[in-house]
């Protein structure tokens, strides 16, 4: 693996255009850094934004009068995060935290004017939305609830996602404290994020709102709210049968959004120039130099636009450029990759179309060997995204799949909610349709079939080599749970209480929940296993890899564990990445994955 890789990304533009702040990422962890906008729109030289805690960073957001910097940072890469507060003033080095004592996670939402919006998890599993003072350091309660988040505010108005997974509604939470719902009810649609617009001079409230989901659709789709008589009314502006929105950002000035579209994995970048009655004068699309793009930022007048952009071979970076200026052109510094996995459909038993990315190795065997690596979430998705571990795996002769099984976004709302609860072993069946594609494919060699994954993909590993043992010539589990019951027993409250739809309730769904656990049928498994875990992962505790492995190790299954002792639920150190592809590169080619040169 290269030791010269560096990944920006996270980026945030100051109003004015003049400042950029975004996050490295190198061989420590991520870091805020800041620099100037040069004249060329190049960014200038960089200098770190220095806070108090010894984890990655995870967001940074500037105000809107550029003087102050929100910085989102997770002690030792753990899922609690904290929020500090730097100036901009390179010559100002003090920082101010804003969490309280009983907060477990306080996540950065947006600046509503010289206040800084928070949503702070507590303790007890609720979600408090806040406005925070820089100045002073106190604080305005605007909301509080369970299964809720903060989503936007502005002007006193905020939005906040309320409902279960699977299930989550917008409530417009007014300055006096009342809320209303926006939409009619829709059972089993998310629609969990949205724009609070500026109010014009003299305009009076409820402001208008730009949302996106899958309400009354199976696709997500941008949505405007305005207000008749102080009641919502809605209103499509853009949608694609086949595509997703994934973001949206607006001017300060509405005069300019952009857009983030996913369609089957891939990013596609819309810029709309609208008029002041919210309606699109003009919309275009803009050529990415990298097949997945993210965290889109934009200044108040809309004249630059920021986000971050990787490729399978293009390591993730921070480009800025003006949308105007690029209407229909290529972004500067346009390249798009030659080394592009393909991208393969295929259909499960009960006749589900089912797709991931193929990554062909170099080896000159007709049937190579193959390992098939599921992603996490489960509502996660496969997008062909730099991966420095799996490049590793594919140079040494493994070709790689990366499958989106029923749960994974980006294929519609009745596909993501296809693998909840009872539906979770149709989901474990695709992962041996998989198999059982690629190796009449001619694809796959079937006595070289190995599968990975991390956080719930660890968990499908593991199911799949207890449900499918004789598919499988070794497994690789990465931070994933062992036994549903034991996870929800040990993770933070909140995490737990949000997976309860999509995998089962406690009580109710205790056996079910028994069923699909692979701690329960570790006496199925035959294949050697190897478990990669944080030693500071309080999402999936490692307790779920060291139970699996001892149950194996019981029965004289070969198994190897690597834990990282400075890393939690994500792997961010560039040493430790080139440690877990040096073992498991080792663990495959001693379980005959690699072939002989």
């Amino acid at each position: 693996m290269r030791e010269d890789v560096r990944f920006t990304y996270g980026p945030s533009l100051s109003p004015d255009g003049s400042e950029i702040a975004f996050i490295a990422r190198d061989d420590a962890y991520p870091y805020a850094v800041q620099a100037t906008i040069l004249p060329d729109g190049s960014v200038g030289k960089e200098r770190p934004v220095n806070i108090p805690v010894d984890g990655p960073v995870t967001r940074v957001l500037h105000s809107p009068d550029g003087k102050w910097l929100a910085c989102e940072a997770a002690p030792k890469g753990s899922e609690n995060s904290e929020i500090w507060l730097v100036t901009t003033d390179p010559s100002d080095s003090s920082a101010k935290g804003v969490n309280t004592p009983s907060d477990l996670r306080v996540r950065i939402v947006e600046w509503d004017n010289e206040y800084l919006a928070v949503a702070a998890l507590q303790d007890d599993g609720i979600t408090e939305a806040r406005l925070v003072d820089p100045f002073s350091g106190t604080t305005k309660l605007l909301d509080r609830r369970a299964d809720a988040m903060l989503v936007d505010c502005e002007g006193g108005y905020s939005l906040m996602c309320v409902g279960p997974r699977g299930n989550r509604e917008l409530l417009l939470i007014h300055p006096d404290g009342t809320w209303q719902p926006l939409l009619p009810p829709d059972p089993g649609s998310t629609v969990d994020e949205g724009v609070v617009l500026p109010l014009d001079e003299g305009q009076q409230g409820p402001p208008s709102l730009v949302i996106h989901g899958d309400w009354g659709a199976n696709r997500r789709r941008l949505m405007r709210i305005d207000f008749r008589a102080a009641q919502p009314e809605m209103t499509v502006i853009a949608e694609y049968g086949d595509a997703d929105v994934e973001q949206i950002v607006f001017s300060r000035n509405k005069q300019v959004a952009a857009v983030l579209w996913c369609r089957n994995g891939v990013s596609q970048l819309e810029v709309m120039v609208m008029s002041r009655q919210l309606q699109v004068k003009a919309r275009r699309s803009i050529e990415l130099p990298g097949m997945v793009a993210s965290s889109l930022s934009v200044t108040e007048d809309g004249s630059l636009l920021a986000l971050t952009v990787q490729g399978p071979d293009v390591s993730p970076q921070v480009k800025v450029f003006s949308p105007k200026d690029s209407l229909g052109e290529s972004m500067r510094g346009a390249q798009i990759s030659e080394n592009t996995p393909d991208h393969v459909s295929y259909t499960a038993r009960d006749g589900l179309e089912l797709s991931g990315w193929l990554y062909r190795s170099d080896d000159p065997d007709e049937k190579r060997p193959m390992l098939i690596h599921l992603h996490g979430g489960p509502e996660g998705q496969s997008r062909p995204e730099y991966h420095d571990v799996l490049t590793a795996v594919i140079r040494a002769g493994i070709s790689v799949f990366t499958p989106n099984v029923r749960g994974s976004s980006g294929y519609g709302r009745s596909y993501v909610n296809a693998d909840n609860r009872y539906g979770r072993f149709r989901g474990i069946s695709d992962l041996a349709d998989t198999v059982r594609f690629l190796v009449a494919a001619g694809l796959a060699d079937p006595e070289r079939v190995a599968v990975s994954g991390r956080s719930y993909g660890g968990f499908l590993t593991l199911q799949g080599m207890t449900a499918f043992p004789e598919l499988f010539r070794c497994g690789i589990a990465a931070c994933g749970m062992s036994d549903i019951q034991t996870f929800y027993r040990d993770t933070e409250p909140w995490i737990a209480s949000a997976a309860y739809p999509k995998y089962g309730y406690p009580i109710q769904d205790a056996q079910l929940l028994k069923c699909f656990s692979p701690l329960s049928d570790a006496d199925n498994v035959v294949a050697p296993v190897m478990f990669i875990h944080g030693a500071h992962d309080n999402n999936v505790p490692p307790s779920e890899s060291h139970q699996m492995k001892e149950a194996l190790d019981a029965r004289g299954i070969p198994t190897r564990l690597l834990m990282l002792d400075d890393e939690g639920h994500e792997f961010l150190k560039r040493h430790n990445r080139a440690r877990i592809a040096e073992e498991m590169l080792d663990f495959l080619g001693t379980h005959g994955m690699i072939p002989s040169s």
